[in-house]
């Protein structure tokens, strides 16, 4: 593959990687995105505006919107004006932003991403969004007294609130169950931290399972589950990343395997006396062969040469007269005495 690209110098915007090679963004959202974030800052211009000049129809449009939505880079919110009208602000950024993240980019709490900007769509110049309140559509109220309770019965809540709002009677165990409560709620919210990171670390494995933050947030408690099994973090990625080959929604994919396919943990070593190696006890033959060769030799033997070796050794004698002090030199001289002895007796 061969590329020649000319650097503009002027007249140009700098869109990120991440977006232009977003697996689970349309081009239709992608256009609308990058058309935004080329816009000057100045510029009020809303994303229907924006879908009417890229000629996206209306379907497509609400298609890129949702996927806008769904992974950060899109935010809207509809306020009401002064004048009883309603207007909806949209806030886009170049880099995916939770929900409170973004309320603190569009109330100046905290600086924007590079790229963030908003704006405002308006309604239509047609009828007023609000005028002189009109009668009421459908039903009436009964027009007779018929004796039965039709509102719901009075609730609870005060009596519950006084319950609640009793003090406790000073008790020394109060706050140490406090602080243990305290203490899990700390580590809850740190095992949720380690399984939102873990979840991130997929994209790294497979750019399909890059996954926005809100989403990661979501699917953290059901990643928890799989941590908790102890097994090799390598080994858990690799279930949760294998066969995305033919998979319409992979980030649906992964969320059904971590709610229904736990790996089995292995059971724990026994914890009883370990086994006689089968090694104990053996010896390797002087021989040298293609590779070592052990063998268990006899109680109380000091031979060293396997059972072929030594086979191989009494072949090669033949049919000589054996060592002296071999066992069947002296089983034959002890036959030839007794024989000798009745010999005499006769």
């Amino acid at each position: 593959m061969l590329r020649h690209a000319i650097a503009p110098a002027r007249a140009f915007a700098q869109i990120p990687n991440a977006i232009l090679r977003h697996p689970r963004l349309s081009s239709d959202a992608k256009t609308l995105l990058n058309w935004q974030l080329s816009l000057p800052p100045g510029d009020r211009q809303c994303l229907s505006d924006t879908a009417r000049r890229a000629g996206i129809g209306k379907c497509a449009f609400q298609n890129a919107k949702r996927q806008l939505r769904d992974e950060g880079y899109l935010h809207e919110w509809r306020t009401q004006t002064g004048g009883g009208r309603f207007v909806t602000v949209q806030l886009v950024s170049n880099a995916p932003l939770s929900t409170k993240e973004a309320l603190a980019a569009r109330d100046g709490l905290q600086p924007a991403p590079g790229g963030a900007r908003l704006a405002e769509a308006r309604p239509s110049d047609g009828t007023p969004a609000a005028g002189e309140p009109t009668g009421q559509a459908v039903g009436r109220q009964p027009q007779e007294n018929t004796g039965k309770k039709t509102h719901q019965p009075a609730s609870s809540a005060p009596e519950r609130a006084a319950e609640v709002t009793t003090e406790p009677p000073h008790d020394q165990a109060e706050p140490a169950a406090t602080n243990s409560g305290a203490q899990r709620s700390e580590e809850s919210s740190t095992r949720l931290l380690d399984a939102e990171a873990f979840l991130h670390s997929l994209g790294r494995d497979d750019p399909r399972l890059s996954l926005p933050r809100h989403t990661a947030r979501h699917l953290a408690p059901l990643a928890v589950a799989w941590l908790d099994t102890g097994l090799p973090r390598d080994q858990l990625r690799h279930a949760l990343s294998q066969g995305l080959a033919g998979a319409r929604s992979t980030v649906a994919l992964l969320r059904w395997r971590l709610a229904n396919a736990l790996p089995d943990v292995p059971p724990p070593p026994p914890s009883g006396p370990r086994p006689r190696a089968r090694l104990s006890g053996m010896r390797e033959c002087r021989t040298r062969h293609t590779q070592p060769r052990l063998f268990t030799p006899a109680p109380g033997s000091d031979n060293d040469l396997c059972p072929d070796c030594r086979a191989a050794a009494a072949k090669a004698a033949g049919d000589g007269p054996e060592p002296l002090d071999a066992p069947g030199f002296a089983a034959f001289l002890s036959a030839r005495a007794v024989k000798r002895t009745q010999g005499r007796a006769r």
